[in-house]
């Protein structure tokens, strides 16, 4: 599946296929990104399937906590802030949680839904990074060789709602810094929770 020129697969058939040259991962220079989207069959799926699958959705954040440690007495956690947690759908006050409810008790309105799901969905990863080696970086995340997987599982996400793109991007002259620049720029842009970027 293509979505704003990435290639995205779910990762439980991405860890299994890394290699594979149709479903697999390429061994090129390029940037990934990861997104949480418990994809649906709108045709199929009952009201209360549908309610209970967006309820979990709605509870799942991902974001690092900063601490910020001022110079007298004074400290302070900070983190992103994500659907209020009040047991509603996407944090929605009650009203509109009983009202999206109803919207959702007729199929005829799930394919439009299902398509406004996937796009909130993919509007912001929850990770991304750039590789020099797209296949080989993707496998280290992967293995658990970073906090990306096991963080995944801790959070009790099943792998097959959780889809990593990528795409292949021109490799700069050597010794260049410019895709290290364009990254930046992306991050910083997009902001992904699990993305650690500087001041």
């Amino acid at each position: 599946m293509e979505v704003n020129g990435f290639k995205f697969g779910k990762l439980d058939v991405l860890r299994k296929n890394i290699s594979d040259s149709a479903l697999g991962i390429p061994a090129e220079y390029g940037i990934y990104q990861w997104v949480y989207w418990p994809d649906f069959d709108e045709r199929t799926i009952s009201k209360l399937q549908l309610v209970n699958l967006i309820k979990e959705y709605s509870k799942q954040n991902f974001f690092i906590e900063e601490e910020f440690l001022g110079t007298y007495k004074f400290r302070a956690k900070i983190w992103e802030q994500g659907f209020r947690e009040n047991g509603n759908m996407f944090g929605l006050n009650d009203k509109s949680d009983r009202e999206l409810e109803d919207y959702l008790s007729d199929p005829l309105n799930l394919p439009f839904f299902s398509a406004f799901f996937k796009e909130i969905c993919f509007i912001k990863p929850f990770y991304l990074g750039k590789a020099n080696n797209l296949r080989s970086r993707l496998s280290q995340h992967f293995e658990s060789k970073s906090k990306i997987v096991p963080q995944i599982i801790a959070k009790g996400i099943p792998e097959k709602d959780i889809w990593v793109g990528y795409k292949k991007i021109g490799q700069p002259s050597p010794g260049s810094k410019i895709n290290t620049i364009f990254e930046e720029i992306y991050s910083r842009r997009v902001k992904p929770g699990l993305t650690i970027k500087p001041n």
